[in-house]
């Protein structure tokens, strides 16, 4: 069994400020927080995103890729373009055809289609996005840098473990 990283928001420090929403976008279209912070004030053009605050029972939390161990969006690619490779699950989404079988058998919601801004897109104008660690990288996860209660983390599998068993 693999010891997948993943990044965990504790939802008793998370504000619901979104700025891990508008980080990531930042960092993946390779701009500013603040060029994303204005199209979404202008809403000019959906921003893509591979996380996604959302409220349940009062409390707020990022939503991302809990990179499983047997992820079944790797198992059900028709054509390959998810793998597990760099201790994460990574999306080849270049090559994605868009036919959202990997966003409907995620456990966690945490895979979602963007629009395929790429003129070459092969079959399909949208894509999947899912949170890839920011190239797997440690240090350069743009929500957790942002983040400003401290609410996000890279845990692995293990720790995550031990801290459930904890709040038993």
């Amino acid at each position: 069994m693999r010891n997948n990283r993943f990044i965990y928001a504790d939802p008793n420090k998370c504000i619901g400020c979104i700025n891990c929403e508008l980080a990531c976008s930042a960092s993946h279209m390779g701009v500013d927080i603040d060029v994303v912070y204005d199209m979404l004030l202008k809403k000019e053009e959906i921003i893509p995103s591979r996380n996604k605050v959302v409220k349940i029972e009062g409390k707020t939390t990022p939503m991302q890729c809990m990179q499983c161990n047997d992820a079944p969006c790797l198992n059900v690619c028709p054509i390959d373009i998810i793998k597990f490779e760099d201790g994460f699950v990574k999306f080849y989404e270049d090559d994605c055809i868009g036919c959202h079988s990997c966003e409907i058998v995620c456990p966690y919601g945490a895979i979602t289609m963007g629009i395929n801004t790429k003129p070459d897109a092969p079959v399909s104008k949208m894509v999947a996005l899912s949170c890839d660690l920011c190239g797997g990288e440690n240090g350069k996860q743009a929500c957790i840098n942002i983040c400003p209660t401290d609410a996000i983390s890279l845990i692995d599998h293990k720790y995550f473990k031990q801290m459930q068993e904890t709040k038993s």
